[in-house]
């Protein structure tokens, strides 16, 4: 397991040495992708016994990773995908599951965390291939399925003890699980009368099935079960001769017991009878496990929605209320300021400015909401970049000449035309030159330089400010998210920036990146397709 040959696939160059170094100190062949398009023509050329597994980004340019999969399944239909992810929502989770994934791993993480991640799906594949093997052997392949394809973590142990009673052709069959008080309970049944149903309640290290629960071990009595006077929940019924008592384990955790009995005048039960049952008990503990994490995910899932609406409303109430009095505080500020002078005059030019910031925050804010609903609709069309530049540069030169920075542009001669929206290009220059004015001390230097690469256009906003940590590097991205401690921030706003640059970059196919030192400043890459 530890010489599994994966592939790598991410647009990121940082991120991708980062995993593959990881990897490859963790024992493993990688061969490495950067793109979708080239992982896909990689795996072309690898035969299915080859490749064990594939380590994806979900978002790409050329192709998301879940359409990767897809095709890569084409020829490698059993191969494990582990998925990683800045952006995860509930569609993307339930389509990943559609598709196979078996592990997602969420941006920003420790190469430590992926190779676990990697670890527990190749275990858990080679789980299936045991299981797949044992079903050849046993006519379980149906019932597998059944069980397998049931989240209903009440439905589960009925389908249990049916499919026990029918192929063991038992007179009663029960299913104990393990309650939140550590309790044994039956959770199913049939053959046994209510009374011992209702009964039964007992603790884990009580009766026959305590005996199981503590060796981990089938056990199967033959004989006058009312003479053995650990079979507690048995001993009840007259007439029984066998019985076979099943531990339900999963990865180490009991989570309960599967009895099955038959009365004096049947046949006993065999060795045949205890491998099927172990393997059923296997396949149920499995089942139950799968279910209750469907429902927490289920669960999980559903809050976040609900926290997810609750804040795009506040957003929208919020944000509409606040416009119409900022407008008015706006509209006479500017006036007052018009006709004042001396100290008053700077007392007014404070309130229009912290005025101003508000706004900034506020529009921010709205524009994470449009994000979030997808109101925020895109125009493509052909954008002389330069032009756009020149403008989005002239409305903040005052800024960084109040700030006391230099701030420059190296505009080629030749014509530069990107795909894209213009009004979405301005707001994410605003944002990236808005945040390197900010983040470069007195007598700094801010620069955006224009240049083609590879059939796109790229325009890099580069400053001479603090720099960025490099495990910061895609946390500055996420939401609310700022270097500094919340309560010791110098810098203003509130952390959207740059999230809602690169999310509104992703809108019109293009990418958002940064390269950083810490005290020589930061670089940070809009690629946009061109023309």
């Amino acid at each position: 397991m530890s010489k599994a040959t994966i592939l790598l696939v991410d647009d990121e160059e940082a991120i991708r040495r980062i995993c593959v170094d990881a990897l490859r100190q963790a024992n493993y062949d990688v061969v490495e992708a950067r793109t979708g398009f080239e992982a896909i023509e990689v795996a072309r050329h690898l035969s299915p016994d080859a490749l064990d597994l594939l380590v994806t980004d979900l978002r790409m340019p050329d192709m998301d990773g879940l359409q990767v999969t897809h095709e890569i399944r084409r020829d490698h239909p059993d191969l494990v995908v582990v998925v990683m992810t800045g952006y995860g929502t509930l569609e993307s989770a339930l389509q990943a599951l559609k598709e196979g994934v078996s592990e997602f791993v969420l941006k920003p993480f420790r190469p430590g965390e992926l190779v676990d991640a990697i670890v527990r799906a190749l275990h858990t594949r080679q789980l299936e291939h045991e299981n797949v093997r044992l079903q050849t052997l046993l006519p379980l392949f149906d019932l597998s399925r059944l069980l397998m394809s049931t989240p209903d973590l009440q439905a589960i142990p009925r389908h249990v003890v049916r499919i026990a009673r029918e192929e063991m052709r038992a007179d009663s069959a029960s299913l104990m699980l393990l309650d939140a008080q550590g309790k044994l309970t039956i959770r199913a049944a049939e053959g046994l009368a209510p009374e011992v149903i209702v009964e039964t309640h007992q603790r884990a290290d009580e009766g026959i099935a305590g005996h199981v629960l503590t060796h981990r071990e089938p056990l199967v009595l033959q004989g006058d079960l009312n003479d053995d006077p650990r079979f507690a929940s048995v001993s009840h019924q007259s007439g029984v001769h066998s019985a076979i008592s099943l531990p339900l384990i999963h990865q180490d955790r009991a989570l309960g017991v599967l009895n099955v009995s038959r009365r004096e005048e049947a046949s006993p039960f065999t060795e045949g009878d205890v491998e099927f049952l172990s393997v059923l008990a296997g396949q149920a503990a499995v089942a139950l496990e799968n279910a209750r994490l469907f429902q927490e995910s289920q669960d999980a899932y559903r809050r976040l929605a609900e926290l997810d609406h609750l804040k795009s409303e506040f957003i929208s109430i919020a944000s509409h209320e606040l416009r119409t009095p900022l407008a008015v505080l706006l509209a006479y500020a500017t006036l007052s300021e018009a006709e004042a002078s001396g100290p008053i005059r700077d007392h007014l030019e404070q309130v229009r400015t912290s005025a101003m910031q508000l706004k900034a925050i506020i529009d921010e804010m709205v524009s994470l909401r449009r994000i979030d609903t997808g109101e925020a609709q895109v125009r493509l069309s052909d954008v002389a970049i330069a032009a756009t530049v020149s403008d989005v540069v002239q409305e903040f030169a005052p800024m960084a000449h109040q700030e006391g920075i230099d701030l420059r542009t190296e505009i080629p001669d030749e014509l530069i035309v990107a795909r894209a929206d213009e009004q979405v290009v301005r707001l994410i220059l605003s944002n990236l030159l808005s945040n390197a004015i900010k983040f470069t001390p007195l007598g700094g230097t801010v620069t955006i330089l224009i240049h083609q690469e590879r059939g796109r256009v790229v325009l890099d906003v580069e400053d001479t400010g603090i720099g960025i940590p490099e495990e910061e590097m895609e946390q500055i991205f996420g939401r609310f998210y700022q270097i500094e401690d919340s309560l010791r921030r110098e810098h203003g706003g509130i952390g959207l920036g740059l999230a809602i640059a690169r999310e509104m970059a992703e809108l019109i196919d293009g990418t958002l990146s940064v390269r950083s030192r810490i005290g020589r400043g930061s670089i940070f890459s809009l690629s946009l397709p061109g023309a």
